[in-house]
């Protein structure tokens, strides 16, 4: 059952990478394909977890913030505990083309300087859910989550 679910996971986040822009290469798709299988399996995290990648919806609790840590640290989004706007660009540059990687790379900045966790802070995986904030919050603005 485990294994279907993986299996079922990794097309929805397939079918999300090519519904998101036409310009989508299937190396990007593939890319967060493996990542989200090696975090699934790595965390054990639950299907919901998963979910949230194909999905315009914020983490709902430690194992969906953790799995989406891991996502972003693993496709270097995330570097040394902070968002990584380099590494977000350079797979900007592999899924968008002309105008939306100029979008893009004004979300990345945006979040940039939006995606930190205030000192003190203490919720596990909090940067998973301050990345996924502003990606949900700025995303609309470059076609990152498909249209319903």
């Amino acid at each position: 059952m485990a294994s279907k679910l993986i299996v079922l996971a990794a097309i929805c986040v397939y079918v999300q990478a090519q519904s998101s822009s036409t310009t989508t290469t299937p190396n990007v798709a593939q890319k967060v394909n493996a990542v989200a299988t090696k975090c699934k399996t790595e965390l054990n995290s639950p299907p919901e977890a998963v979910a949230l990648l194909g999905a315009k919806t914020l983490p709902a609790d430690e194992k969906q913030r953790c799995f989406l840590e891991c996502v972003y640290k693993n496709l270097n989004i995330v570097k040394d505990n902070k968002f990584n706007a380099e590494g977000a660009k350079q797979l900007a540059a592999q899924r968008f083309k002309g105008e939306e990687l100029t979008k893009a790379n004004k979300l990345i900045d945006t979040c940039a300087k939006e995606a930190i966790v205030p000192a003190g802070n203490t919720e596990k995986c909090a940067l998973g859910k301050s990345v996924r904030s502003c990606f949900v919050k700025n995303g609309d603005k470059i076609n990152f989550f498909p249209k319903a």
